[in-house]
């Protein structure tokens, strides 16, 4: 009789495990929102009494608070982002996105940029491009990882973003819209850091703009040099916005007369 009801206990647990609703991951993804906007009235409101000359340390309780909000913030990420959620996983390459994080760190991270952009979205590829695109710092122009990536890149331009709708979203580095964000006048190291982010929280059409800035940068011929190709990716982003701050114009003139003479 003990063994009959300890199976009947059994069954009646499997079966109401089984009949648990399972968590979608636009629940997730609205969950994590929602812990995203508390913090986010949290540093707001800190930004006030810094303005007013308040202290903005955190207590041995507040602290708490906050690191289990940012634990939840990435947990419901990752969840959302493991169900195929493209923007979850955009957020989430932005939240590790950080050179001071490990190399073990930045390598999942460049996984979860390259995952959002094989899912179509191109401002998951500028993210890549400043992360994990490194050939170009090591003058390898013909490095087959980096020509990999360009291709995937002129591909993303040459059709509508799947995920128009969700921009703007928020860049970690731009290289034609870095200005947007200094602050006006003297600010504390709070206001400062949120104008920051808000200068690059970029449109699709911003995010074009850097994509070809990027290929007109990065990319070169059989020879090595950039040609008229690179002219012609620069001129789009200068159509787009994009702010030639590093002076690329006179570079791509340049070694496109060398171009021709080869």
């Amino acid at each position: 009789m003990k063994a009959i009801f300890a199976c009947t206990v059994v069954l009646g647990l499997l079966f109401c495990a089984a009949c648990e609703r399972v968590v979608s991951p636009e629940e997730y993804f609205a969950s994590a929102q929602r812990t995203a906007a508390k913090i986010e009235r949290d540093a707001n409101d800190r930004i006030k009494r810094e303005a007013a000359g308040e202290s903005v340390q955190y207590t041995r309780e507040q602290l708490r608070v906050a690191e289990g909000d940012l634990e939840a913030l990435v947990d419901n990420l990752k969840h959302a982002s493991d169900g195929g959620h493209t923007l979850a996983t955009y957020f989430l390459a932005g939240l590790q996105d950080n050179p001071m994080f490990s190399e073990q760190t930045r390598l999942q991270t460049c996984g979860l940029y390259q995952q959002a952009m094989d899912d179509g979205l191109l401002a998951a590829a500028v993210g890549y491009y400043h992360l994990c695109d490194k050939a170009y710092e090591r003058f390898d122009a013909q490095n087959p990882d980096h020509l990999k990536f360009l291709q995937s890149l002129e591909q993303l331009l040459l059709k509508p973003d799947t995920h128009a709708d969700d921009y703007p979203l928020q860049a970690k580095r731009s290289l034609c819209f870095e200005e947007n964000g200094a602050p006006a006048g003297r600010v504390g190291p709070m206001a400062a850091m949120r104008a920051r982010a808000a200068g690059l929280v970029l449109s699709e059409d911003q995010f074009r703009a850097e994509a070809y800035y990027i290929l007109a940068l990065t990319r070169v011929n059989g020879s090595d040099l950039r040609d008229s190709g690179n002219i012609e990716h620069f001129d789009k982003a200068i159509a787009l916005g994009c702010k030639d701050s590093v002076g690329l114009k006179a570079i791509l003139q340049t070694q496109s007369r060398l171009s021709k003479n080869h």
